[in-house]
């Protein structure tokens, strides 16, 4: 494994805001797409004939499939070089864009925003890793800041904006409007990522992977039904314990069995790591 680092590399310590810039750019794409497709639902809906609990999919499958993958694309990140998975994902969220917009039908729809949602959750896997390993420790905190100002803008600014093009276009063009920047951001980050100069060989932890997916999925399912159907129907409630089941087992798998575990539990014993996601939550 290299042991050069980034930190001491000066053209890339040179390029390093311009880095932060590419990386920041489509951390607010991803982040974006979780919010601007909110307003356009009763548009979808009625363009697609297609009621509006289905219709509502569209922005779950997406906000789904990126939490059900983060830990494991992070891991393949750490792996295989987090710049080349934060590539592949530009590449992917930039097509799953593209494929957004075209009309044939809820199921091509659906199956779009998930093509988008995993280039979406390796880049967001992945994005703090590159700053963290691209910038010195005095100016982390900083590019860290910047990065989560980034994934707060594309909160805010997804209604906004969905707003604006809904009055003068298709809606497709909530979806389109990622793919010249997806593609400007492309170029861009061909011309300024650097090459990955560190990865592990550890084996990945599937079992905890799968396990994981698994209680995410059955936590939103239940969610998901539960404002449809009621929480006290009997279907939600066991997918609820379905869910706290296979977490129970995910922790088990990870404190136990897992030779390298996706997620490490100590972490939690340091009490601002834990307060801060305890408040993000």
């Amino acid at each position: 494994m290299p042991t050069t680092n980034y930190v001491d590399n000066p053209t890339v310590q040179k390029h390093r805001w311009w880095i932060l810039t590419a990386v920041g750019l489509f951390t607010f794409m991803a982040t974006l797409d979780g919010s601007i497709v909110n307003i356009a639902l009763p548009v979808i809906s009625k363009d697609m004939h297609i009621m509006t609990n289905q219709a509502e999919w569209i922005v779950s499958i997406y906000l789904l499939t990126i939490c059900a993958l983060l830990l494991l694309f992070g891991k393949i990140g750490d792996n295989f070089g987090k710049i080349r998975v934060f590539r592949v994902g530009t590449v992917l969220f930039t097509i799953g864009s593209l494929l957004c917009g075209f009309n044939h039908s809820l199921i091509f729809l659906l199956a779009a925003r998930v093509i988008q949602a995993l280039g979406a959750s390796m880049t967001m896997s992945t994005n703090n890793g590159i700053i963290t390993e691209v910038f010195p420790m005095k100016e982390r905190g900083k590019a860290l800041g910047l990065i989560g100002s980034f994934v707060s803008l594309g909160a805010i600014a997804g209604p906004g904006i969905g707003g604006m093009l809904l009055a003068q276009l298709p809606w497709a063009y909530i979806f389109w409007i990622n793919v010249p920047l997806g593609l400007l951001t492309i170029g861009f980050g061909h011309f300024i990522l650097p090459k990955d100069i560190a990865w592990d060989n550890h084996p990945i932890d599937w079992p905890g992977a799968i396990t994981f997916a698994v209680a995410i999925i059955s936590l939103f399912l239940a969610i998901f039904m539960g404002q449809a159907v009621g929480f006290a129907n009997l279907s939600v409630l066991a997918l609820f314990a379905f869910a706290i089941l296979v977490f129970a087992l995910f922790a088990w798998i990870e404190q136990k069995r897992a030779v390298d575990p996706l997620l490490s539990f100590h972490l939690f014993k340091n009490l601002d790591f834990s307060m801060s996601l305890l408040t993000g939550f």
